[in-house]
């Protein structure tokens, strides 16, 4: 039975069930162990196949709230923990060429890279200098590519890894060099920029991808029955992104899960001779934290730590795969703080989170909208959230829902975020009790923006001894990868000082 053939026996049926796989890393560990040779200290081996899990926009404080979440809401430990334990972890510096907090673009592009690049580039220096990724370097010995994303196929993260542009808005530029270099799989959202209906040249890049030899698929049903040698998987209309996890799991909406996309990749990717470099994104995580919505960021979380079961159920059946895990930066620092006598009311409050049913996105677009009333505001937020919100608070939220954004009195939440996302202003008012009763999560964002908090990496795998990788840049990962891969390469660089020159001086992107 090849591989393929075991992965679609069932290998892989009941991946949600994430605590279920625990001792396949006792498995792992032992495959390690009967490897022939030393490894290195801090070292591995080269490895048939890489897969890269992104946990877009999320930190150390985030990954406390969705341990806590998975343990007291879920009733299972997160599998991230175990990775954690088992392979090699550390701490990641993410700045960007010239910022201390990068933004998506920069942070993909350092690890596809290994070079700094200015905020909104996609590896491409500010000189106009391409960058070889860590994809053609795989592509150029015979592996396999693939991207797999929650956002729309053309969004930063997994763009970086093929595009080389100036500015990661050129999503129509970005589907037309992900055509040109053709990875084996794309899954993710966002057909605007491959359509011909909307796209401002009015190519049909739809058309273009099946001349090529892929399967264009659009739902779940046809992902499932996908046989083609390249998937091209674009299950959002125009430039959305994949649901929220939350509200494709309570609200049904249409979007196959993150766990079901990986699943098709390793199933379309394992049985490769060449081996494969696959990069899953959990995207959404940044999403929800830029709103501040702390229950949506959880339950994406959650969708993650599902993937990851499959990936290393996957690293079972072929243990010659390495894994890494990373977080490309933080966003929204938030954090759930102690309160009430001993903090101990803290915990309730948290525990609260439970009663979560969609993201608040989802909700002042289908059922809060301009001109309800605070009445129904209460009642929604109470169905779909689990808590309740005072009458004063629903005033305020009806008022900004319906527009009003001047008055100081619906200016809550963060300076930085008032003018251009109201959304932060409504999830304070629903998520801070204004008597510090622990009837809500009570959980502080410091900012709708990204921060310049250190992130976790880990990498696993049969050959990568336990132990600590310690403090790192973000360009390191791209070390480990070629390390992984067996090859050796360098692209050229530029210091902050030249880029600035470059950019007239100013510190802008």
């Amino acid at each position: 039975m090849n591989r393929r053939d075991l992965l679609k026996a069932g290998a892989l049926a009941g991946a949600a069930a994430a605590a279920s796989h625990l001792p396949g890393l006792g498995a792992i560990r032992a495959a390690r162990a009967a490897l022939p040779g030393a490894v290195e200290a801090g070292g591995w081996r080269e490895s048939r196949n890489l897969i890269f899990l992104v946990l877009d926009g999320t930190g150390y404080e985030d990954m406390a709230a969705a341990s806590l979440f998975s343990r007291r809401v879920l009733g299972r430990p997160l599998l991230l923990e175990r990775v954690l334990s088992a392979g090699q972890y550390g701490s990641m510096d993410p700045q960007s060429l010239t910022a201390v907090v990068t933004d998506s673009a920069a942070a993909t592009s350092a690890w596809a890279t290994g070079r700094r690049v200015v905020n909104g580039a996609l590896s491409q220096l500010p000189d106009g200098r391409d960058l070889t990724t860590i994809l053609q370097l795989a592509r150029d010995q015979g592996r396999a590519t693939g991207l797999v994303t929650s956002t729309r196929m053309t969004h930063a993260t997994p763009a970086g890894w093929v595009a080389r542009v100036a500015a990661r808005g050129m999503e129509e530029e970005i589907a037309e060099q992900y055509l040109a270099f053709r990875p084996d799989v794309l899954l993710g959202g966002g057909r605007g920029p491959f359509e011909a209906e909307t796209r401002s040249d009015g190519r049909d890049l739809v058309a273009e991808f099946r001349e090529a030899g892929y399967d264009v698929i659009h739902d779940e049903e046809g992902l499932e029955a996908a046989t083609g040698d390249r998937l091209l998987g674009l299950f959002t209309d125009r430039d959305l992104h994949l649901p929220y996890e939350v509200d494709r799991r309570f609200q049904n909406a249409p979007s196959p899960s993150l766990t079901t996309m990986t699943t098709k990749a390793l199933q379309h990717l394992g049985d490769r001779d060449g081996g494969f470099v696959l990069q899953v994104e959990a995207g959404r995580i940044d999403h929800a934290n830029h709103r501040s919505d702390l229950g949506a960021a959880l339950w994406d979380w959650i969708a993650a730590d599902e993937a990851l079961d499959v990936i290393l159920t996957f690293m079972e059946i072929q243990n010659d795969t390495i894994l890494i895990v990373a977080a490309d930066h933080d966003t929204g620092g938030g954090a759930v703080y102690g309160f009430g006598p001993g903090y101990r009311a803290s915990t309730p409050a948290f525990e609260t989170l439970g009663g979560v049913r969609a993201s608040h996105e989802w909700l002042f677009r289908e059922v809060i909208v301009p001109g309800v009333s605070p009445e129904n505001i209460q009642d929604a937020v109470q169905e779909y959230l689990g808590v309740m919100v005072p009458d004063s608070n629903a005033e305020i939220m009806a008022r900004v829902v319906a527009g009003e954004r001047g008055n100081r009195e619906v200016q809550r939440g963060h300076p930085n975020a008032h003018a251009s996302q109201p959304g932060n202003t409504l999830a304070k008012l629903i998520t801070i009790s204004p008597d510090g009763s622990p009837d809500r999560p009570n959980v502080s964002f410091s900012t709708s923006h990204h921060t310049a908090g250190l992130v976790p990496v880990a990498v696993l795998g049969p050959s990568v001894a336990p132990g600590s990788l310690g403090f790192l840049e973000n360009t390191e990962i791209f070390h480990i990868m070629c390390a992984a891969l067996g090859v050796r390469f360098e692209n050229p660089g530029m210091t902050e000082a030249e880029a600035l020159e470059v950019a007239g001086g100013g510190r802008g992107a």
